[in-house]
């Protein structure tokens, strides 16, 4: 049987050896192989492969800009006949599903999807048993937690990386913060109870910045504009008698954004100004909607309080003597 070998270093936690080395990627799809809970009950559990996934890792190494350090990982098969040299190299047979994976399919077919071949970090275990791999599976998946989006919105300035509209918003989100209805009430780098995340903040407002009244404004009249606006809807909202009608619940702090653009038109349209004042009697039907029955905070319940509040602030008002 043809063997092959491949530099490793070996290393020993706590009774368990692994086996670090360097494949090239068009090489380690025909060693491995993958069991997934959905095709074998009894011995499969990994997830499923989302195939739009490994076309993104594909497409962020073909543009040539980046590189993937964190390691396939997987267990050598007995069929293998999986061996570590006295010169620092591995050795097993040359034939296809001998190994495992344990951690990184999405990485595994995003190399395969690139029209590029790299050298592909691999950490290779041996001698594991059924449980042992399934252990090692879910502790990889429990114990390693990814950055929270909330800090990579944070620091994507530092990376240069910020899009035009990004830009705007770290601008927006720290004059907010410091002075306007909503100062503290920011969280920059992660979800805190009570608070709008910067993410929740970059999804409001980011139809606002590139298209409506205020599309390619400069920042300080964009703030301005925010700023009056959020006064305005937490003046209105302190009528309301629902507990949640404040500004730090993200349903409504998205659902007021989204609704922005239609109540800085019709202000400007009826009062020829955005003083907060004006935006004020426009805002002002938004005070009777039950918010304590809009729970959660998934698309469906914004879209539904959106259109609630919509509905509200477009009703034909009454005529009244002092419009005379």
């Amino acid at each position: 049987m043809p063997k092959v070998s491949f530099p490793a270093v070996q290393c020993i936690q706590n009774g368990f050896t692994f086996y670090q080395t360097v494949i090239s990627s068009k090489q380690l799809l025909d060693y491995c192989f993958i069991v997934r809970r959905n095709e074998d009950k009894s011995k499969g559990f990994n997830r499923f492969l989302n195939s739009n996934r490994a076309s993104q890792i594909a497409n962020y190494l073909d543009k040539g800009e980046g590189s993937i350090p964190a390691s396939i990982i997987v267990s050598a098969q007995a069929n293998s006949n999986f061996a570590f040299e006295n010169d620092n190299q591995v050795t097993f047979d040359n034939v296809p599903r001998i190994f495992l994976v344990l951690d990184g399919q999405h990485r595994l077919f995003g190399y395969d999807k690139s029209s590029n071949e790299y050298q592909v970090p691999v950490t290779i275990y041996t001698d594991l048993t059924l449980p042992e791999e399934v252990s090692l599976f879910i502790d990889i998946n429990t114990n390693q937690k990814g950055v929270p989006s909330a800090l990579l919105l944070d620091i994507k300035q530092l990376a240069q990386r910020e899009t035009p509209t990004e830009e705007v918003q770290r601008e927006l989100f720290q004059l907010l913060n410091q002075e306007s209805s909503i100062a503290g009430l920011l969280a920059p780098t992660r979800s805190i109870s009570g608070k709008i995340s910067r993410k929740t903040f970059n999804d409001s407002t980011r139809e606002i910045i590139e298209n409506g009244p205020f599309k390619g404004e400069k920042v300080q009249l964009l703030y301005k504009g925010i700023s009056n606006y959020l006064t305005a809807a937490e003046i209105v909202l302190e009528k309301s008698k629902s507990q949640n009608a404040k500004l730090n619940k993200t349903v409504l702090f998205k659902s007021l954004f989204r609704i922005f653009n239609d109540v800085v038109d019709k202000t400007l349209s009826e009062a020829g100004n955005l003083k907060v004042e004006s935006l004020i009697e426009v805002l002002d039907p938004i005070a009777i909607v039950d918010y304590d029955s809009f729970s959660g905070s998934n698309n469906t319940t914004i879209a539904e309080l959106t259109n609630n509040m919509k509905s509200e602030i477009n009703k034909t008002k009454d005529i009244k003597p002092d419009m005379f």
